[in-house]
């Protein structure tokens, strides 16, 4: 929640008694991940603040699954993520906690795939260092994506000196929703085009002189020729 809490004595790190209970009531282990259709709408400082909150010892209403982001693939764990997609909805993200998956620290390959994927699964894309919160966020892909239109993400917030666990954002998002790339245009192809023509222009056929020289010669000739045919008119009249 991105409110600032009221400081009462019962719920004293809460915005209010509605958020209080709700946090204590989808903290407990054992309860399934949070769900957000449509995505979660929070900056990665304010879910490194839930992080460290929970270090503190407080309920932040996420609750803790042990081995939802390493035990198996997402879409064959349905007891903990619904598939289900409501229409319209093009992206649905769930929140968890589990123990930090450290594969990339060791270097241990086997450590990085999921049991349930023919050796293969989370791979690190990014590790994005937040010293101004005290954590870092890391990204992953699964590799390779699962057949279909679906794709799928995952998302690490540690604080530092916490071993304990971490905070997970899944994320599935429909693969079409991506957009195309523009086609480009070649930026000379318009300057080339005008050198084209001027040089079809320019060029006078069966003439090997310059251009400019034989074009003027060439209209001195006929306007010379044309004179004297109209003096030789003249004349016969």
């Amino acid at each position: 929640c991105t409110r600032p809490a009221q400081g009462s004595d019962w719920f004293q790190d809460y915005c209010s008694s509605f958020h209080a209970t709700l946090a204590l009531n989808e903290d407990p282990p054992g309860t399934n991940p949070i769900l957000r259709p449509g995505g979660i709408s929070l900056k990665d400082n304010l879910l490194l603040d839930a992080a460290r909150a929970k270090a503190q010892g407080k309920n932040v209403g996420i609750p803790q699954c042990e081995g939802a982001a390493t035990m198996k693939s997402p879409w064959n764990a349905t007891e903990l993520f619904d598939l289900s997609l409501l229409e319209g909805e093009i992206i649905r993200e769930w929140l968890f906690f589990d123990k930090p998956r450290r594969a990339f620290e060791s270097g241990n390959r086997k450590q990085r795939s999921l049991p349930d994927y023919s050796g293969r699964g989370w791979h690190e894309s990014r590790k994005q260092v937040m010293k101004e919160f005290a954590g870092q966020k890391r990204s992953y892909y699964m590799d390779p994506q699962p057949s279909g239109k679906y794709e799928w993400h995952l998302f690490e917030y540690e604080i530092y000196g916490c071993d304990a666990f971490a905070l997970y954002r899944l994320e599935l998002k429909l693969a079409n929703q991506k957009k195309s790339p523009k086609a480009k245009v070649p930026k000379d192809s318009l300057a080339d085009l005008q050198k084209k023509m001027g040089r079809l222009t320019a060029e006078v056929p069966g003439d090997d002189k310059p251009p400019g020289k034989g074009k003027t010669k060439a209209n001195k000739k006929a306007a010379t020729a044309a004179a004297a045919a109209a003096n030789v008119n003249s004349a016969q009249d």
